[in-house]
């Protein structure tokens, strides 16, 4: 056919289609495999008013130029009518695209319109992808988002398209580096919708952005490798949502707490003598604790509080006395129950070197004290109490018994003539003289390795497991390194923080990270020997060399590090408080598999030995972990009397001590 005659014949069909009505038609019979009657197809173009229009002329029209045609069951399409409208339906889809708006729903809670170059943009500055990538990329995204017919665009939707195509064109990188954070919608229901009275707004705030601020650390802030090891649970992480923001706790002399605020008030005496200057006192020294709280994830440990704080309540009347320990037990409670998750926030050292003929005097105002502490926080469940650090060394069993009643599982012993003090993750930090405010230490962080998981992996061949642990640590160098770089990074910037540093510290501020304890840990040390030695250390001479073995590599590659680069790292024990009970890839179940539960302890809870005999292995390891050891000594009344079990504990001269399990 010439192209005369091909122009005309097109100019014909054109004519016949020029009508709405009859694509209707077209398109109603394509949507149905059999033929439609008269009646049937008049209803479905006409709808309701069958009669509004002579449609009988209109099928003749579409029949005459055969695009349709017809039997006794009805109409229905011809080839070439199913061609023709193949062709129409592809012109609509163009038209549609040209003159097409999709509302963008976005994260900032408005409505804007679609662009193309914004996605450009959002590649380039966000995903750092060179500009004719990002063209391409944002050119395909359009094309596929309008052929979806996406009617409610959201933010996320849209970036789930940017996801698909840049992973299809082998930018795994560039996707990685747009991930989104956020809590899945059916985990904020969970908590939205909880019954259980401990989820408050606040805390239902809180545990979302803690979420975020997990995830930000994880897959941004930290490289893929060391993210891995945790959340493969072979490095343990404390306090991950705050672990790029703050250190783990301060050590501070209470008496430099006092100067400060002695400083800034100065109308208050140095001598309490006045209900009014006393219950001012203690307000000032909560509030600056208040202050001081934001800049740690753990506690605040407080050295000396019993001599350089409660002594200045020792002059006052009796019902005075009674009156202002009132205020402070209540005051610590309040600061302490405040953080809803039973981690111990706050710390107090009550110490008598030093005080020869005083600690007789002194012991019974802090004795008046601690029995008012354990009335305000004895019934909250172990809620964040406050743990209670205190010098045995210069006490017999026959003075100290009704004290070590008081707080329970929540007071540590420890003895000054052989150890510094350790706070509530069990990391040793200097002992203070009174009214010292160079011995105030920082605490960056506790970083733990999973040993159990490295006797998994070594195969019972101690050479290769002692190279997996030598990898292990030093990758805990590494976080170290980025703990570093990221905390300084963020509380440098924040004017409070300089300020409380120059006051309390006397390090130099530049380098406050550098010169703050690192503490290296483990945990499963047990699990670990049983399962290379196939023996618990507590049983034989061979399981509990090995376990020394492995203590000792430990604390020698971290001296190896701080004689070379003159840093700070020591080896501590597991830490006091119960993360562990539930840590197995750091808490999370994997499918199929129990939660495995690890113990601080380095004798194991259910061993055989005697109290004396588990004390001489312990002392072993004291001897090596030289960062912060504590001996978690579990009472039984069926095996021994309370008076004989502390008579051990004292007479042994432990670095350090918590007893478990003591009944009223």
């Amino acid at each position: 056919m010439s192209s005369d005659k091909i122009s005309k014949v097109l100019e014909k069909q054109l004519k016949v289609l020029g009508q709405t009505i009859r694509i209707d038609i077209l398109k109603k019979l394509h949507r149905n495999h059999d033929a439609l009657s008269f009646s049937a197809l008049q209803k479905d173009v006409l709808g309701n008013n069958p009669t509004s229009t002579n449609f009988s002329f209109h099928l003749n029209s579409l029949k005459n130029n055969d695009l349709i045609s017809s039997t006794p069951e009805g109409y229905y399409l011809t080839n070439l009518g199913k061609k023709i409208l193949e062709n129409i339906l592809s012109i609509e889809q163009v038209l549609n695209n040209q003159n097409k708006t999709i509302m963008i729903r976005t994260s900032k809670y408005s409505k804007e319109p679609f662009n193309e170059n914004k996605i450009e943009e959002y590649l380039i500055t966000e995903g750092e992808l060179e500009v004719f990538l990002a063209k391409k990329i944002a050119k395909e995204v359009k094309d596929r988002l309008f052929k979806a017919n996406v009617e409610y665009l959201t933010a996320p939707l849209m970036r789930e398209y940017i996801n698909a195509i840049l992973l299809e064109n082998g930018l795994e990188e560039v996707r990685h580096r747009l991930t989104r954070l956020g809590t899945p919608p059916c985990e904020a229901f969970k908590l939205f919708n909880s019954q259980d009275n401990v989820i408050t707004p606040e805390k239902f705030l809180k545990k979302l952005g803690s979420d975020v601020s997990e995830q930000f650390l994880l897959l941004n802030l930290l490289p893929n490798d060391l993210a891995d090891l945790y959340l493969s649970g072979e490095i343990a992480l404390l306090h991950l949502n705050h672990w790029s923001l703050r250190p783990l706790s301060f050590y501070l002399n209470t008496g430099s707490i006092l100067n400060m605020i002695l400083k800034r008030e100065a109308s208050l005496p140095k001598k309490i003598s006045k209900s009014r200057d006393s219950i001012r006192l203690i307000l000032s020294f909560i509030e600056q604790l208040t202050y001081l709280h934001p800049y740690v994830s753990e506690d605040l440990l407080l050295g000396g509080f019993n001599r350089n704080f409660l002594s200045y309540f020792k002059d006052l009347e009796k019902e005075k006395t009674f009156f202002n320990f009132d205020i402070i037990t209540s005051q610590i409670s309040q600061y302490s129950e405040r953080f809803e998750d039973k981690t111990p926030h706050i710390s107090l050292n009550f110490e008598y070197n030093d005080l020869n003929d005083e600690v007789s005097s002194q012991f019974q105002i802090d004795d008046l004290f601690l029995n008012e502490l354990s009335d305000k926080v004895g019934n909250n469940n172990g809620n964040s109490k406050p743990i209670v650090l205190f010098d045995y060394s210069n006490f017999q069993v026959s003075n100290i018994t009704p004290t070590t009643m008081i707080m329970k599982e929540n007071m540590i012993f420890y003895n000054h003539e052989s150890s510094n003090l350790i706070n509530s993750s069990v990391v040793k930090v200097n002992n203070s003289k009174k009214n010292c405010t160079s011995e105030n230490k920082i605490v960056l962080d506790k970083i733990l390795i999973n040993l159990d998981l490295i006797a998994k992996e070594a195969s019972q061949q101690d050479d290769v497991f002692c190279d997996i642990l030598r990898d292990r640590i030093n990758s805990v160098f590494r976080f170290f390194a980025y703990k570093e770089s990221l905390v300084k990074k963020k509380l440098n910037s924040i004017k409070n923080w300089r300020s409380l540093y120059s006051q309390i510290f006397t390090d130099n501020f530049n380098n406050w990270t550098e010169s703050a304890i690192k503490s290296i840990s483990f945990f499963g040390l047990n699990e670990a020997i049983k399962y290379h030695c196939g023996i618990e250390l507590d049983k034989i001479d061979k399981s509990e060399s090995f376990a020394l073995k492995i203590v000792s590599l430990m604390e020698d590659v971290i001296e190896e590090k701080n004689d070379g680069e003159g840093s700070n790292f020591v080896l501590s024990q597991p830490h006091y408080a119960n993360y562990l009970s539930n840590a197995n890839n750091n808490g999370r179940k994997s499918f199929g598999k129990k939660t495995r539960k690890y113990s601080p302890k380095i004798i194991r809870k259910d061993t055989n030995l005697p109290l004396r005999k588990q004390i001489a292995v312990f002392k072993k390891f004291e001897a090596i972990i030289k960062g912060g050891v504590m001996f978690n000594s579990d009472f039984n009344s069926k095996v021994t009397t309370l008076e004989d079990h502390l008579n051990a504990l004292f007479k042994s001269k432990l670095h350090a001590f918590s007893i478990k399990n003591i009944t009223p």
